[in-house]
This record gives structure tokens, C-alpha cells and sequence, in this order.
């Protein structure tokens, strides 16, 4: 087949690694492969990309403006003289009526990281009417589509919320693959916290981009407020700084200044856009993960985590709530709060033991669910179906793959409200949160 992957902005996030995933797939299995997109961030400049025709379309336009770029791709497909067998479109699907205009035959399946419409900036005047634009015209442009993926359970749930006249067996949840570094990168075989020396103090690791709704300031705040009660600890903040995207930078620089305020300087470390190495390396060296944003669409990071055998706090919405089991492999927060962080982080340093990630036999368990549900195996595996289903070669219902049941070695849920206690009011950090 001639497939077509349309990937406005390669960056080094999660629907980034899914699309490096589906080209190194389809490659593999013989396809001819033609990758769209209008930018490739430095961050790939050393990854090879072979068996691949990449046609990046240089556009001067906002980063984050996918509608507009995916116009621009889409007209690129019309008057070019590609002729696809299938496309696979994600982030908007202003595309796709030129597409089906133009290429009729062509089947349509969209991974959708999230509507575009609720995630689509507001920082201007216009940029609410743009967004008032999205909502009305989304819902008609998706009636259009062949096969839709989401990526969690909570990204169905609003997808359906804002598209409800969207046939619903057209929708099917698939998670992304957690596994693609382990292709563009050498790491090593994940190590358990037992089977390495021990850290001096306990140490957290943030993997996340420098973004301000990625809630990295409540772990500042969470470091101020456990120093202030008298213990030791150690924070690294690692994650990617976007130069190209004005708020990435000044939270950034936000965060460096925040440490400088609250005394925090001696425990909390920046780790500015990590290379793979570095990052498994981190993961390898830390104790627990932090993960904060809430209402995160899926979230690749806790599941990078639980992979290198790492327990990991997140907030109890979004996809991290589906992945993460309480008390198991990790942490809930009820919001993100510096107050709840903080206990929570309390509750890691005196829960040594995590038997689920530390003994053999525990994260043979939870590797298991990982490979089954997270994987770059499984997620392909889920592509090729629905494109035989769509080619009318297969009946996707008849051979829809069975999720073994996991056992645990122990369960010992804590409830939720445990880390739910009410925030208090601090007006410099309120205000600190509206600046960002």
C-alpha cells in the first residue's frame, strides 16, 4: 500500500513518538511510506529515517496553529502527485475534506490526541473566535472519517462530549506506545531500586515539557513547603524547553525564579531537553516520579516510568488515572496542589518498598500489562487491523485482541481523600500562577 502520514510539527512528545512508530512499521512491512509535515525539531536531526519519503512543508505559522497546518498539508496532497492508499491524520482534520475530495479511494484514520477544539489556544481576541470556528466545523469534519482512534478513556469520554453525533463504533480507544525510545535509543535493561546502590536522599524526577498547564510549579512549591518541615530531599525537573514557543521559555525561566523565591535552590535541579540516554539514565538514578498536570489527554511519562521500575505520583484525572494503580505502582493526587504534592512525596519516602516494580516477580507482572497494553507491538498491531477492516479484508470485531488479567501481589488501596486535604491560600503563589 501507499500510506500517507500527516504530522504537522515533529517535537519530542508523545503524539511525536507515535507517528515515528507508525513510520518505522509500515516501512517494515513493505509499504511505501510518505511522511508529511511542516517542521522536524533538531531533537531528530541524528535519527535516521529510512524507507521514507519526508516532505516537510516550511510554514511561518504559530506553533500549535494544527488546523492551519494541516490545511496547508492537505493542499500539498491535492496538487501533489501522490495517490494514497490510506492516510493516517492526527492533531486536526481540517485536511480531510480536500483529502477525500481529491483522493476518493483513499481511507481516512485519525489518532486524535484530543479534540482540537478544547485544546486550541484562546491567548488572543481572535484566537476565541478561531477556537468558536473549530467547535462548529470539528464535529462535521470527523462524520467524514473512516476509523478514529483516541488515546485514553478520558479523551473518549470528551471526544463523545463535544462530537456526540459521531457514530460510536467508529471510535475505539487505543493507547499510544510507551516503548518507542527503546528503537531511536541504546538504554539499558530497566534496574530495579534494590538492585542499585542507594541514593544519599531521596530523589524525585519531573520528565516533562516546560510547559505552564504541565503544573510543574506545584513541585516547587511541594520542595518549599518539605524543607520547611524539616527534610532532606532532592528534585530534578528534566524536560524539553521549546525555543521556538514564547510560553515554554518564560515558564521556564518562571520555574528558575521560583526556586530562587522560595529557597529551594540546593534541592531542586533543572535538566533542560534531556537526550534519550540521559533521560533512561535519570530514570534509572531516581527514586519516585512526578507526573502533574491534570486532565493530561494520556501521558507517556508514568508509563515510561513504571517501565524502568519506577513508583510515580500523578493527579487523579485524565489518562494517568487509567494507568497508574494506587498504592501499586504509584500515587493519586485529587489536583494538582502543592499541599497534596508534598504529602504524597512524604508518603513515597517512607514507603520503601514498592513489590510490584522491585521484585522480579511483581514487575514481570506489570510488564506483562505494559507489553499488552502500551506497546509499540500492540499499538501497530491495532493500526493494521482497523486498515483491513476499512480495506473490507477483515471484520475488526471478529479478531479484537483479549487483555489478560493482571494479578497484583498486594493491594492496599489508599483512598484518594487521603491527599485531598483543602489547599490554602497563598497570595504570592496565586499570583505567581496567574503570571504563568
Amino acid at each position: 500500500m501507499h500510506v500517507v502520514i500527516v504530522h504537522p510539527e515533529q517535537w519530542n512528545g508523545g503524539s511525536d513518538r507515535c507517528t515515528v512508530a507508525l513510520i518505522r512499521h509500515f516501512v517494515s512491512q513493505g509499504h511505501r511510506v510518505t511522511w508529511l509535515t511542516t517542521m522536524i525539531d533538531e531533537y531528530w536531526k541524528n535519527h535516521t529515517f529510512d524507507g521514507v519519503e519526508i516532505r516537510e512543508v516550511g510554514l511561518k505559522l504559530h506553533p500549535g496553529d494544527w488546523w492551519s497546518q494541516n490545511v496547508a498539508l492537505g493542499w500539498h496532497m491535492v496538487f501533489s502527485n501522490l495517490n494514497p492508499d490510506v492516510a493516517i491524520i492526527d492533531h486536526s482534520a481540517s485536511c480531510v475534506p480536500m483529502i477525500k475530495w481529491r483522493f476518493p479511494q483513499c481511507k481516512i484514520l485519525f489518532y486524535c490526541h484530543f479534540p482540537q477544539q478544547l485544546v486550541t489556544p484562546s491567548r488572543f481576541f481572535l484566537y476565541r473566535w478561531y477556537a468558536q470556528l473549530i467547535g462548529i466545523v470539528e464535529e462535521e469534519l470527523f462524520g467524514q472519517i473512516d476509523q478514529i482512534f483516541v488515546n485514553s478513556n478520558f479523551t473518549a469520554t470528551q471526544f463523545c462530549k463535544v462530537m456526540p453525533n459521531i457514530e460510536k463504533n467508529k471510535v475505539r480507544v487505543v493507547y499510544p506506545p510507551c516503548d518507542i525510545d527503546w528503537i531511536v535509543s541504546a538504554s539499558e535493561k530497566p534496574v530495579s531500586r534494590a538492585q542499585r546502590p542507594s541514593n544519599e536522599v531521596y530523589t524525585f524526577l519531573s520528565m516533562n515539557r516546560f510547559w505552564p498547564e504541565k503544573r510543574l510549579d506545584i513541585i516547587v512549591e511541594a520542595a518549599a513547603i518539605l524543607k520547611r518541615r524539616g527534610y532532606n530531599l532532592r528534585v530534578q525537573l528534566a524536560g524539553s524547553v521549546m525555543p521556538h514557543i514564547p510560553e515554554s521559555r518564560i515558564y521556564y525561566e518562571l520555574l528558575q525564579k521560583m526556586t530562587e523565591d522560595l529557597d529551594v535552590t540546593d534541592m531542586v535541579s533543572f535538566i533542560p531537553s534531556p537526550s534519550d540516554r540521559v533521560k533512561f539514565q535519570l530514570y534509572q538514578q531516581c527514586d519516585t516520579a512526578l507526573y502533574t498536570p491534570p486532565n493530561e489527554h494520556f501521558g507517556i511519562v508514568p508509563i515510561e516510568a513504571l517501565d524502568q521500575r519506577r513508583p510515580v505520583i500523578v493527579c487523579d484525572s485524565g489518562g494517568p488515572a487509567e494507568t497508574v494503580l494506587e498504592d501499586i505502582t504509584g500515587t493519586k493526587i485529587a489536583k494538582p496542589c502543592g499541599e497534596l504534592l508534598a504529602d504524597a512525596m512524604l508518603h513515597h519516602m517512607n514507603k520503601r518498598d514498592w513489590p510490584e516494580l522491585d521484585t522480579e516477580e511483581g514487575y514481570a507482572k506489570q510488564r506483562l500489562r505494559l507489553e499488552t497494553e502500551f506497546s509499540t507491538k500492540g499499538f501497530c498491531g491495532n493500526i493494521d487491523r482497523a486498515i483491513a477492516e476499512m480495506m473490507g479484508t477483515l471484520d475488526i470485531n471478529e479478531t479484537e485482541p483479549t487483555t489478560p488479567e493482571v494479578e497484583t501481589i498486594v493491594h492496599q488501596p489508599i483512598a484518594t481523600e487521603v491527599y485531598a486535604k483543602p489547599q490554602q491560600t497563598n497570595k504570592t503563589v496565586m499570583s505567581r500562577r496567574t503570571h504563568a
